[in-house]
């Protein structure tokens, strides 16, 4: 027969376990508006250059040099659960992320990036819109970044 302390502490590891499974299941939730866009890019040399030609970056009768076409060519990212890593020139740059629903119209979610120190700052993130044909882009909070200008194609 159980005594009153050894109910009262299976009740209390009733609870915690209860709590503790709650916690790993709302965890594997999260990061959910991401997930069907995870895997690799790269960047869509054309489709970009479109767009900095409609933004006056460059000229539509330019033609792209074979070596800087190349570079761009080269340029990756990766979305991981938790992480983007954009590969530029042979250098890797990781960026750490959650994300939720998007604030813009056109956003599908917002990846909100991870702050180096616990300073209040202003929120960074980026949003992720879809183009035709499965084509993505990453638009910063902050108006006209580069990487707004950015076009993806999912490398199968």
């Amino acid at each position: 027969m159980l005594n009153s302390h050894q109910i009262l502490y299976i009740r209390g590891m009733k609870y915690i376990l209860f709590s503790i499974s709650l916690f790993f299941i709302s965890f594997g939730f999260s990061q959910k508006f991401i997930n069907a866009y995870t895997g690799s890019y790269h960047l869509d040399v054309d489709a970009t250059n479109q767009i900095m030609i409609v933004k006056g970056i460059t000229s539509a009768e330019e033609k792209i040099p074979d070596d800087i076409r190349k570079q761009m060519e080269s340029i990756t990212l990766k979305i991981k659960k938790g992480s983007i890593i954009l590969n530029m020139l042979g250098q890797e740059r990781e960026m750490l992320f959650s994300d939720r629903s998007s604030k813009k119209t056109k956003g599908v979610c917002d990846l909100v990036l991870t702050q180096e120190d616990d300073k209040k700052v202003q929120e960074k993130y980026l949003t992720l819109i879809v183009l035709k044909d499965g084509k993505i882009q990453l638009k910063s909070e902050a108006e006209n970044a580069d990487m707004d200008n950015f076009v993806w194609v999912k490398i199968e």
